[in-house]
């Protein structure tokens, strides 16, 4: 709709000249209110850690849905895990490495060339998939231990109930 008369005979536009005019008065009255200052810097780190005013009570029976038993079963069998999945890939390295050092085990010719000794590349292979296995659970249980030291940061574990 323009400004203008309408049909009842009313000026209309006066409405909006005067919602105008309340506007500008306005943002001319106050110019120093309105200059924000700047937002401060927050370094990334800070965000994952609770202030240093905050206090949180350690004396507490249970944190978060575990108590401090529960909280130590969980990051040991954790760590125990982690562990075995190392010791499980050093074994599984040491034997590749074991096989390696035997020549017969790698040489390498067309099938019926008249090799005397018979080849162990299907172990070999059989091995090299239980490593890749095994990396698999390297990282499982890194993603693991991780999630749960996040958990407990989040919750406000105490690090004594970590050990």
């Amino acid at each position: 709709m323009q400004a203008g008369w309408n049909r009842s005979g009313r000026w209309i536009g006066g409405l909006a000249a005067l919602a105008l005019g309340q506007a500008v008065s306005a943002a001319g009255a106050e110019p120093e209110t309105q200059a924000a200052a700047p937002p401060p810097s927050v370094e990334l780190d800070r965000l994952f850690k609770l202030p240093a005013d905050v206090e949180v009570p350690v004396a507490r029976e249970q944190i978060g849905s575990a108590s401090k038993n529960q909280w130590r079963a969980r990051f040991e069998s954790a760590r125990a895990e982690h562990d075995a999945a190392v010791a499980a890939l050093d074994a599984s390295q040491k034997k590749l490495g074991a096989a390696a050092e035997d020549t017969a085990a790698w040489q390498i010719a067309p099938p019926g060339a008249g090799v005397s000794a018979p080849s162990e590349a299907p172990l070999d292979y059989q091995l090299k998939q239980e490593m890749r296995r095994q990396r698999e659970d390297l990282l499982r249980s890194e993603k693991h231990l991780r999630e749960l030291t996040i958990e407990a940061d989040l919750a406000g574990v105490p690090a004594d109930w970590r050990e």
